[in-house]
């Protein structure tokens, strides 16, 4: 956090170091009242203006055109600019009189001396783009620190999940509840295995991508449902309901990122004492992913909650919707009445 605050600190040196150069025409006439200065007065007015446009341009433009990826407007707000800088310099230039006599519009020269105009182009398109490099400079080294952490927390998370789902003791309940069901000679047995199966190719192949079809992260999740309900007999069975429902089948997310919620809500919200729930709710539409996870809170479970004891799956859920969503998702929980809620909106 601090090497990101002398980043932005450097970068606004900078930044004013530019404008203090453009400016310095016009510190000088201010805090000179000699008459012989007076006649250089015009270079206040347009290098005033150029400034405001500086800064323009690196507040708003940039981080809502160029970043957003509309050029063409960018280049019309740009070009408007120069025009209004090229007024100005050529209008103020001639208000100041120089020994009694006012010179000539500048605009009513003889064509041949147009040429005038290139200078101030020149300088104009030049302090510009200094200030367009310089954000997209400082963009890109943060785009870039950006990805690095994404693939740090996609190593943690499939590091992590491999160690808290498919350890000996899940594998051992899984493998166990298949052999129940085996030696019954039920016919959920081949189903079962199917279930486990799936659920590793998922984890050992498919997470390892950037991104798979939603449809794929939904079959994972379905299947660690219905591996997790082995564990139960009709007697101890939990209330669970799920909906899904999907527009775009094919739409990319990320692997993994949804488990999490679905994972604490199965650690926290089964009780084999008394009555529990758990009601998943899983929607995407052209505007949005929603998942809502509401379960029961078992007396245990309910004094860490109160005591405020946050999971690591939860504080890198938070992180990877940062850096994989910044400003375009939401993600709330709110305990009542010994039940926990889980909300998280992603917008596309």
């Amino acid at each position: 956090m601090l090497q990101i605050e002398k980043k932005i600190i450097l970068k606004t040196l900078v930044h004013v170091l530019i404008l203090g150069i453009i400016l310095f025409p016009v510190f000088f006439v201010i805090s000179n009242k000699s008459e012989v200065i007076r006649p250089n007065f015009h270079l206040s007015i347009p290098n005033s203006s150029i400034v405001i446009f500086y800064l323009i341009n690196i507040i708003w433009l940039i981080p809502k055109l160029i970043f957003e990826r509309k050029y063409l407007k960018y280049a019309l707000f740009i070009l408007l600019f120069l025009t209004l800088f090229l007024f100005f310099q050529y209008t103020f230039f001639d208000f100041i009189p120089i020994e009694g006599d006012r010179p000539p519009p500048r605009f009513q020269m003889r064509r041949n001396q147009m040429f005038f105009l290139f200078p101030s182009i020149f300088r104009f398109v030049l302090i510009m783009a200094l200030g367009t490099a310089i954000e997209l400079i400082a963009k890109f080294e943060q785009e870039h620190k950006r990805y690095d952490e994404l693939e740090r927390q996609k190593i943690i998370k499939e590091l992590s999940f491999l160690k808290n789902q498919f350890n000996p003791h899940f594998l051992f309940n899984a493998l166990n509840n298949i052999y129940s069901l085996a030696s019954k000679k039920s016919e959920n047995t081949t189903p079962s295995i199917m279930l486990l199966s799936n659920m590793l190719r998922y984890v050992l192949y498919e997470s390892g991508k950037e991104k798979v079809p939603i449809h794929q992260e939904i079959d994972f999740i379905k299947n660690y449902i219905n591996l997790e309900k082995l564990k139960f007999s009709d007697s101890n069975a939990p209330q669970i309901k799920c909906y899904f429902s999907l527009l775009n089948e094919n739409y990319a997310v990320e692997p993994l990122l949804f488990i999490t919620l679905i994972e604490n809500a199965f650690k926290h919200g089964i009780s084999y004492v008394t009555p529990s729930f758990i009601l998943i709710s899983f929607t995407e539409n052209n505007d949005e992913i929603a998942l809502s996870v509401i379960n029961s809170v078992g007396k245990r479970d309910d004094e860490n909650i109160n005591t405020n004891k946050t999971g690591v799956g939860l504080e890198n859920l938070k992180k990877r919707l940062e850096l994989l969503y910044p400003g375009k998702h939401s993600f709330r929980q709110i305990y009542e009445n010994s039940t926990f809620k889980s909300f998280l909106k992603i917008k596309k």
